[in-house]
């Protein structure tokens, strides 16, 4: 989620702790333990490994400020000197908000100190509570209900899933992984996300699967095929079916390139929809795993691979391609 005060950019990213460590804890001694001389026996506990974070950007992917949720607790909210009063804090706190409502939490409570109760209460937060101390330092408990800005509807009926679907196949080798993959296309209904180093022809310049993603996008007028390649010369120095495909259907394909070195942890993926998801751990050896209902996981990849996407532009030398 993107936010923009008077032109200063932030743009906010969900993370977790053994993705980040280093940059929330950096943040976080800065601010609590060089600043304001909280322990660092205290500072760091055994809810971070559990705990839902944030990172606030800035320019040039400076990081700027964090939080975390553990729970309906928002924690750890830290927003280094040069960038207070700027809007981070706000940023940070209206994403955590509206991850709690999708997540359907009634209600969101922190411990304020007492400079930043009225912070607090201008993002919607109330007192709840006596002051306390902590750490040395005072707090006072807050809290925000969150019922109205649920719209309850009917719960759908469960969908009814195979354990075949939920199963996780070991995939390996070329064949496996073009099969792997048509079966994301086959089984998606509205997106379709491709990361790749080089959109490899192995796997990639395929007649099947250009035929599955031609029909899920001409099925369905809102569907879209998102491709992200960290390296572009292989495929725009030679016929690649795909490559083909996006151009025939540009509409509904993007394809880019990776504009810059952003730190990841993946290599190649595809995932399917919010469901499905083809993971290559080893693209030099096609060794990864197929699993076409993992809600969860293809959350996380879809978000990773929506922070790269905004580190990404059309390739030139691929758009001027004559086909």
């Amino acid at each position: 989620m993107a936010a923009s005060i008077d032109f200063f950019p932030i743009q906010v990213e969900q993370t977790d702790w053994q993705t980040s460590h280093a940059i929330l804890a950096k943040i976080r001694a800065e601010v609590f333990i060089a600043e304001q001389d909280v322990p660092e026996e205290e500072e760091y506990d055994e809810l971070d490994p559990t705990a839902t974070h944030w990172i606030a950007w800035g320019e040039n992917q400076t990081p700027m400020g964090v939080a975390r949720l553990a729970g309906n607790r928002i924690g750890r909210m830290a927003v280094l000197k040069p960038y207070r009063s700027k809007g981070v804090g706000s940023a940070i706190l209206r994403t955590i908000i509206a991850f709690a409502v999708r997540t359907r939490l009634n209600r969101l409570v922190l411990d304020a100190q007492l400079h930043a109760v009225g912070f607090y209460e201008n993002n919607g937060f109330t007192v709840a509570g006596d002051e306390f101390l902590e750490v040395g330092i005072a707090h006072v408990p807050m809290a925000m209900e969150l019922q109205r800005f649920i719209h309850r509807r009917p719960e759908p009926s469960p969908p009814d899933i195979s354990e075949e679907q939920r199963h996780r196949h070991p995939v390996e080798g070329k064949q496996e992984y073009q099969w792997a993959a048509l079966q994301v296309a086959r089984h998606s209904e509205r997106y379709i996300r491709i990361f790749s180093e080089e959109l490899s022809p192995e796997f990639f310049d395929n007649e099947e699967l250009c035929r599955a993603i031609f029909t899920l996008v001409t099925n369905h007028p809102n569907a879209k095929v998102m491709i992200l390649v960290k390296n572009t010369d292989g495929i725009s120095r030679r016929h690649h079916r795909l490559v083909e495909t996006f151009h025939r259907l540009s509409s509904h394909i993007e394809l880019r390139k990776l504009t810059r070195e952003i730190e990841t942890s993946h290599q190649e993926f595809m995932t399917g929809d919010v469901q499905a998801v083809l993971y290559n751990q080893n693209p030099r050896k096609s060794t990864g795993y197929l699993c076409l209902y993992s809600p969860l996981e293809a959350k996380h990849l879809n978000d990773d691979f929506d922070v790269l996407w905004n580190h990404s532009e059309p390739d030139p030398q691929i758009r001027q391609l004559h086909i």
